[in-house]
């Protein structure tokens, strides 16, 4: 995909690029003190900072994995963003004097917090391709009962499926998250990771939302809808 997106001619993988990664913008961007509104801008800075500048994907993996550089340009855009409500309100016409403080971070460990949100983000997107591959009633199957904690004889009468049928989807999905990168299995956390993961993934209404803002941001800067 890095190499898709550093060529510019692929717009699939800038929407590629932005399904994987707005999610852990976002999120990151909360938890480190953001209101909603300013973890929107968080992701869309970052999102038109990738499209500008190509060359940022011309880096080492020797010298560093793609997580950290992302993690440095996310974490740099909080810190700058957290900076500016007077500036947002200046724009919008407001009174900078009554401008509301972002609230401060409670935790300052923000290399640990960003393992933590990438390897989420990483499970959702597993998820997401799971999901695509298994057929609709066997992944709801597999929610329900790992994601959900109901019973194999629950499940079973939501979806239709046997016990075993339930059983199986299970073991097939967990078995794909392994084959696609998800750690955790082997220690017992994977089901709970999955579940934090599920918790804490925003709102639809908050990716409309971001869609929408960053293709009036393009248009307008380049006369382009997004990629």
């Amino acid at each position: 995909m890095l190499n898709r997106l550093q060529d510019g001619s692929d717009p699939l993988a800038w929407e590629e690029f932005f399904s994987r990664y707005w999610t852990l913008i976002f999120g990151f961007a909360r938890h480190r003190g953001c209101s909603e509104h300013t973890a929107e801008e968080v992701v869309q800075d970052v999102m038109l900072k990738v499209f500008e500048q190509k060359d940022l994907f011309n880096y080492d993996p020797a010298r560093g994995r793609f997580r950290d550089w992302l993690g440095t340009l996310v974490r740099n855009r909080v810190v700058q963003r957290r900076r500016r409500p007077a500036d947002r309100v200046r724009a919008q016409g407001g009174d900078a004097d009554l401008a509301p403080a972002e609230p401060q971070a409670q935790d300052d460990t923000a290399d640990a917090a960003w393992e933590v949100a990438f390897e989420q983000s990483l499970l959702l997107v597993l998820l997401d391709v799971i999901r695509r591959e298994m057929d609709p009633r066997a992944y709801l199957a597999f929610e329900l009962y790992t994601l959900h904690d109901l019973s194999g004889k629950k499940v079973a009468n939501y979806t239709g499926l046997s016990r075993n049928g339930v059983y199986r989807a299970h073991k097939r999905a967990v078995s794909r998250l392994s084959e696609l990168g998800a750690a955790y299995r082997k220690d017992g956390q994977l089901g709970d990771r999955l579940k934090r993961a599920m918790r804490e993934r925003p709102p639809a209404a908050v990716e409309w939302s971001l869609n929408t803002r960053l293709e009036e941001t393009m248009r307008s800067r380049w006369g382009t809808p997004k990629p």
